[in-house]
């Protein structure tokens, strides 16, 4: 979470949603379901806090072999490339013209995944989420494989 200590305004307005990237590492046989992928955006100011919702889209899906090192071992997974659909790029871009003349205090990002439903079937799933908040600058960690429960009926 280092990347976003230093992350105000104006880094805010600096964002280009066109580069704004999701890397999501799904253990197998587990899969994202897309149409249930979006990046939640929070936007706190002295006088309300928002939340603001974009769909994301799949850009490439890859599958990544199984590791094994010498004190653990990584299944196969796979790898999902998401980036923010054309209607999504759309919107941020009117929320960055928007909150230039607003006054924000504050900022916060979600990326939230259903999955197919295989996961149901499955009493855990692994994973690992990763944003890109710039071009020239690579991917940091927001979840490391993580295993979450699931529950019957969930996303």
């Amino acid at each position: 979470m280092l990347e976003f200590r230093s992350f105000d305004e104006d880094k805010f307005f600096e964002l280009d949603p066109n580069h704004l990237l999701t890397k999501i590492h799904l253990d197998k046989p587990a899969e994202i379901k897309p149409e249930s992928t979006w990046l939640t955006l929070g936007v706190s100011s002295s006088e309300q806090e928002r939340s603001f919702n974009y769909n994301l889209e799949v850009i490439s899906e890859k599958t990544l072999p199984a590791e094994s090192g010498w004190l653990s071992k990584t299944p196969a997974r796979t790898e999902y490339i998401l980036g923010l659909s054309a209607e999504a790029i759309k919107e941020f871009t009117e929320l960055q013209e928007f909150m230039g003349s607003a006054s924000p205090t504050g900022f916060d990002l979600h990326v939230n995944t259903g999955f197919k439903e295989a996961a149901n079937e499955m009493k855990s799933i692994t994973m690992s989420i990763f944003l890109k908040l710039y071009a020239d600058e690579d991917y940091f960690t927001l979840i490391d494989r993580a295993e979450l429960d699931i529950e019957k009926g969930s996303e």
